[in-house]
């Protein structure tokens, strides 16, 4: 555990800032605001989640730009900018006077201001301090999601109940920042290096490809697709889990607690993975996982109504949602090497920023139309492929063999 006793204050930052980060707000409070916004301005939930389709799709430029600025002026520096950047996306949200086009627009600055707080800085850290137990760091980082998960529900919901939902967005922005700026400022250092004119993590780092050669490798489109159909499924139900259940028959207190069950499920998600994969083959572990979102939604559609279906739900769909992002950045560290990572993560994050926008849409627009067991049915065919396109990854390069 030599690793951890020297990478502890990073781990602890990295964690902090996966929590009050962009995707973790988003992910787990925007569907708390659907009902109150879409009712005070005569808003469809198409046109609403359309902001989040705006924010994720901004990734496939703000990933690779993040990605480069960070080889260049590190880490640390872009996850600070990201953190205030983000409050102030948020502060912005909440002075909308009802114009879609403001909605829209106030979710593009939100996405340039917050990119600096994208997994694609927390777990560039990690490969300064972690070898041997990378998929662990990987794994605590992400519990960040989790965390998020299960406590921004309850806090939505509360603050939107008793304040209002412009008050609810102000107080998550500012809140958010309040508590991980000052950790992040004294934690999340990487390690120096002598030559300051050798990239970032060569301390570490023995090897890597760049982006232009990662992108004629195989594993690279395959871990691409793979991620973009995976994360609209998971995203697309995560953000609709509180119309589907609705939709389903409970109450909005009964989903909250609910989707707090949902949120440690992530977290043990995240941590089971991260030490699987330091074991096992990836890919593989990454195909029994993703059976689970497969028994999430036959659940839903065959078993609808109770309370203990929605609470099993919320187990499954959580296992698999809590692999996601662990495996995206362990993949990337593994196939296409460290030295690079920032960089080649920004490109693959490209894939999962346009899933994750176009997943809830999708999911809110056929739902709205033709009713959610629809495109539950046709999300379990592309949770299929994705199992299989997983194992077609191949070995890991020799480079990572020689670790092991």
């Amino acid at each position: 555990m030599e690793e951890f006793k020297k990478g502890w204050g990073p781990l602890l930052a990295a964690t902090v800032g996966m929590v009050c980060g962009i995707m973790t707000a988003t992910n787990y409070s925007q569907g708390f605001f659907v009902d109150v916004v879409t009712t005070e301005f005569g808003w469809s939930r198409p046109q609403f989640f359309l902001s989040y389709t705006v924010l994720m799709c901004m990734g496939l430029i703000c990933g690779p730009i993040i990605g480069s600025l960070a080889g260049k002026h590190g880490v640390r520096t872009l996850g600070i900018i990201g953190l205030i950047g983000h409050a102030v996306g948020y502060v912005i949200l909440s002075f909308n006077n009802g114009s879609l086009l403001m909605w829209y627009s106030s979710f593009a600055v939100l996405a340039i201001l917050g990119a600096g707080s994208l997994p694609i800085i927390w777990t560039a850290i990690l490969n300064d301090y972690f070898v041997k137990h990378r998929g662990k760091a990987i794994g605590i980082t992400m519990t960040g999601t989790g965390i998020g998960a299960f406590i921004l529900p309850p806090i939505t919901t509360f603050l939107i109940d008793a304040y209002g939902w412009r008050t609810a967005y102000q107080a998550i922005g500012i809140g958010a920042l309040v508590i991980s700026l000052p950790i992040v400022f004294a934690l999340f250092k990487p390690k120096m290096v002598k030559n300051k004119n050798e990239p970032q993590h060569t301390a570490i780092a023995s090897w890597g490809l760049d982006r232009r050669e990662a992108m004629k490798t195989k594993q690279f489109w395959i871990l691409g697709v793979v991620i973009f159909l995976t994360v609209i499924v998971i995203v697309g139900l995560l953000s609709n889990f509180k119309p589907i259940l609705i939709n389903k028959g409970l109450d909005s207190g009964t989903i909250a607690w609910v989707a707090s069950v949902l949120g440690l499920t992530i977290i043990t998600g995240r941590l089971l993975v991260g030490a699987l994969i330091d074991k096992f083959w990836a890919p593989g572990v990454a195909a029994v996982i993703f059976v689970m979102p497969i028994i999430s939604i036959l659940l839903l559609v065959m078993m609808p109504g109770s309370v203990l279906v929605a609470v099993l739900v919320a187990l499954t769909l959580g296992l698999a949602a809590g692999a996601e992002l662990d495996l995206l950045a362990y993949l990337t560290s593994k196939y296409f090497g460290p030295l690079y990572y920032s960089r080649v993560f920004g490109c693959v994050f490209a894939f999962f920023a346009v899933g994750a926008g176009i997943g809830p849409p999708i999911f809110g627009g056929v739902g709205q139309a033709h009713g959610y067991d629809t495109i539950l049915l046709v999300s379990i065919g592309a949770l299929v492929l994705s199992i299989i396109l997983f194992l077609l990854m191949g070995k890991y390069p020799e480079h990572e063999k020689l670790k092991n």
